[in-house]
């Protein structure tokens, strides 16, 4: 098949959905399915605060939780021990 047959295959097929949407949005079978694509993006971007609020929430639990960790770690007798257990843990992960 030689590169010109393929081009106007391609422009056949892009000509005969653009009639066919024409008339589907003439007899008005569009409009419902384009007022069901909206309802859905609207579903789509609600679910995905709902998500983001739900992980921000957790974040800070997570950061509240560490910061009560690190506070008794501060105030135990062992706690200069635990701190440079810890140092010498984070310098061999980056290291």
């Amino acid at each position: 098949m030689s590169n010109k047959k393929l081009i106007l295959g391609i422009a056949a097929g892009a000509a005969a959905l653009a009639v066919v949407a024409v008339v589907l949005k003439r007899k008005g079978y569009l409009d419902g399915v384009i007022e069901k694509a909206e309802g859905f993006g609207e579903e789509i971007a609600d679910k995905y605060q709902s998500v983001k609020e739900t992980a921000r929430k957790k974040y800070d639990e997570v950061l509240q939780k560490g910061g009560e960790i690190a506070d008794k770690i501060k105030s135990s007798p062992d706690g200069q021990a635990v701190k440079e257990t810890a140092d010498k843990v984070v310098d061999a992960a980056t290291a």
